[in-house]
């Protein structure tokens, strides 16, 4: 009635039997893991006597060991079945990153007709205003479709932005002695 895709986070994170818990007792997905670090917390996440205990992992490729470490959460998460859908809750680098991890991602499980949220890669997106999202990087704005997606930016090296530095300075706050 209401297609609802996941439920996120339905307990503390590290509470790894208490998803187990919660996912045996609805048909409704379990997504988890933007608090898990590297891929040994999503293993522990994948691995139990019962299997996954969730059916959505959220790496937040900001805070899990950057893009090479989410390459490896990736394979783990493909190993045992389970679907990736990055967390970016934060900058404007860190949706840049998140936009080329998920980029790189192939298509689950593999068709020649990608359909969205069945098989094409997502990334979680906040649309609320974001000032370390939306006013550090110089000429460049994140910016959602009409059909939902979001353009990998390439227009410079790297991850395809370029941080405002003077614009940085006006979130920095002194730490007191």
């Amino acid at each position: 009635k209401y297609k609802v895709s996941w439920f996120e986070e339905p307990v503390v994170p590290e509470d790894i039997e208490g998803y187990r818990r919660v996912q045996s007792k609805t048909i409704i997905p379990i997504a988890g893991g933007e608090c898990s670090f590297m891929r040994y917390g999503f293993r522990d996440l994948f691995v139990g006597p019962n299997g996954p205990s969730l059916d959505i992992a959220q790496p937040d490729i900001a805070a899990s060991g950057g893009l090479s470490e989410f390459m490896k959460i990736a394979t783990l998460a493909s190993t045992f079945g389970v679907t990736l859908v990055p967390h970016v809750w934060g900058s404007g680098v860190g949706l840049a990153a998140g936009l080329h991890a998920v980029a790189t991602l192939p298509l689950t499980p593999y068709t020649c007709n990608p359909a969205y949220m069945e098989n094409e890669p997502v990334i979680e997106f906040d649309r609320n205003p974001n000032a370390l999202r939306d006013q550090i990087l110089v000429g460049h704005q994140f910016t959602l479709g009409d059909d939902g997606a979001i353009a990998v930016p390439m227009d410079k090296p790297g991850l395809g932005v370029e941080v405002d530095e003077e614009a940085i300075k006006r979130f920095h706050v002194p730490m007191g002695n």
